[in-house]
């Protein structure tokens, strides 16, 4: 059953359409765009500051209620692994973290596990930050370097495109960074079937390797760079 007192009506792209009706037959909110949904800022562009700043907010905030300074060391790296680091892992899964938002969370991550407070000093860390991100397998203490968890986790969705197009959003384009893009094309190899979902330049289906970079000057010169193998093939274009 609809709960119409957590219901709200936004009036996205509504040209043509009488407005006053539609808030007269609907019994929750009207509210204006942007807003969110499921708990992610919903709107168009790129994430806004105000929006990192509270996920910032709502890390920071679990540091006080821990008396961090009572902690042995090892304590404290439970809980930025465990909670810290987990905290934004909902946000990074559909948004990119801006720089800045990800040099504030390591600030907040860093002063904890070496001072139990979010007020530490510099000249306090023992380790230099890389190396801390580094696994416990490669002499670090495994928490999560962000930049680089944030881009495996969008990449996820590149994926999942792939390996389950049965689900309902795979037929809809995946804003992905150009770096993105690449890595992913490196980090994988495509076993063609129908040529249906495979980019006959970009894509790397012949042999491991995409044309294009088989052959430079004709991806170049070519004038339908995102053809599908199954129309190249079968119009030999």
């Amino acid at each position: 059953m609809t709960n119409i007192q957590k219901s709200e009506l936004y009036h996205i792209r509504c040209e043509g359409i009488n407005q006053t009706d539609l808030n007269d037959a609907f019994q929750g909110r009207v509210a204006e765009f942007p807003c969110k949904y499921l708990g992610l800022p919903l709107h168009i562009g790129r994430t806004r500051r105000a929006d990192e700043q509270i996920l910032i907010d709502k890390i920071g905030g679990r540091l006080p209620g821990w008396k961090g300074r009572l902690l042995n060391r090892a304590g404290r790296l439970t809980l930025v692994n465990s909670v810290l680091s987990s905290i934004p892992v909902y946000h990074m899964t559909s948004f990119p973290l801006s720089k800045w938002a990800i040099k504030r969370i390591d600030r907040i991550r860093r002063n904890f596990l070496w001072k139990g407070a979010d007020d530490a000093r510099m000249g306090t860390c023992l380790v230099n930050w890389r190396r801390v991100n580094r696994a416990k397998s490669l002499g670090g203490l495994g928490v999560k370097d962000l930049t680089c968890f944030n881009r495996a986790l969008r990449l996820r969705w590149k994926w999942l495109h792939w390996a389950e197009p049965s689900r309902p959003w795979t037929g809809m384009s995946i804003s992905m960074a150009a770096e993105e893009e690449e890595l992913f094309k490196a980090c994988t190899v495509i076993s063609i079937g129908n040529g249906v979902r495979t980019n006959f330049w970009k894509d790397r289906w012949l042999k491991g390797q995409a044309p294009k970079d088989i052959a430079p000057e004709c991806f170049r010169w070519a004038w339908r760079k995102n053809i599908t193998v199954a129309k190249a093939l079968t119009n030999r274009c």
